[in-house]
């Protein structure tokens, strides 16, 4: 019985096959940013843009565990720019140009971390100079209350459809065949990359929603699979936002559209009503849908929130 048992473990745990990531592709221009050493020795890109010698802000782009990819933002950079304020935007660990294993990481807090010290590291965070605003949308909203827990110079966060709480959307939830798959992942091989962040964009309804779908499954620079351990503690992080909301004694603008088919309202309700700082706004996008045109329709609202900070 005990050799039956092990048997049909080590099948289980050699069934359990990864899913491949493309591999860190190389920096081919050299003027497109630079490389932050961490602690840890990781090289991390950064990408900066700064409209002048003289700027009002400095605003940084925080992005969710399948990273971002600073040219195909370069619409959101000018927009929260307005050739006023310097952006700044990381390749989070394991992502973009950065250093680290592709879909998978030792500990989820690293990937906190690493914002923490290259913000705390920032010339306008040392000098206090420049108001420094931090900007989430959909997961990275979690990342970015994360990362503003242990931060003392900022002015604000500007959050952008969190998804504390979501919808029944049409092909976001796993069948049960998947459920039992991932069970398995987690007991055999949870370090292993299995899960599609990618998602399937013929599901999407909006036609722009599905454009920037279709653009992300085919950008190497960002990251489709990930393993059950990075897929549940993110899961985790996101659970945390409220316990984070009634500690964020800081200025907050929360941006939610109305045509999000994927995060509930209540769930930025919630996020509002225990916000613990006073100092805080709430705006409805009409034709929001849960991708860029939500922050592209509030861009005015956004830029004269900061001024006022």
């Amino acid at each position: 019985m005990k050799i039956s048992l092990i048997l049909l473990t080590l099948m289980m745990f050699y069934s359990c096959s990864s899913m491949k990531n493309p591999e860190k592709p190389e920096l081919q221009n050299k003027t497109e940013g630079y490389f932050y050493k961490a602690r840890d020795g990781s090289q991390l890109f950064i990408y900066e843009y700064q409209p002048g010698e003289n700027y009002n802000s400095t605003i940084f782009i925080i992005s969710g565990i399948t990273g971002i990819n600073h040219n195909s933002e370069n619409d959101i950079i000018t927009l929260l720019s307005n050739n006023e304020n310097r952006i700044v935007i990381v390749h989070p660990r394991g992502t973009g140009y950065t250093d680290g294993i592709r879909g998978d990481i030792s500990r989820f807090g690293l990937f906190i971390d690493d914002y923490k010290e290259i913000i705390m590291a920032d010339r306008d965070y040392r000098s206090g100079l420049h108001p420094i605003f931090l900007f989430g949308h959909s997961m990275s909203t979690a990342v970015t209350l994360a990362v503003a827990s242990e931060l003392v110079n900022i002015n604000g966060a500007i959050l952008v459809n969190p998804p504390y709480l979501l919808k029944s959307a049409k092909g976001m939830t796993p069948g049960l065949g998947q459920y039992i798959k991932y069970a398995c992942y987690m007991i055999f091989a949870r370090h292993k990359p299995i899960v599609n962040m990618a998602g399937d964009p013929s599901v999407i309804e909006n036609k722009e929603d599905k454009a920037e779908s279709v653009q992300r499954v085919n950008d190497t620079l960002l990251v489709k699979y990930f393993s059950m351990y990075y897929m549940n503690e993110s899961r985790k992080l996101i659970k945390s936002i409220p316990e984070y909301c009634r500690e964020a004694d800081y200025p907050l603008l929360l941006i939610y559209g109305l045509k999000d088919n994927i995060v509930d309202k209540k769930g930025c309700d919630l996020i509002y009503e225990t916000w613990k700082n006073r100092d805080k706004k709430y705006i409805l996008v009409e034709n929001g849908s849960h991708g860029k045109s939500t922050v592209k329709l509030a861009g005015t609202d956004i830029l004269e929130w900061m001024k006022d900070k």
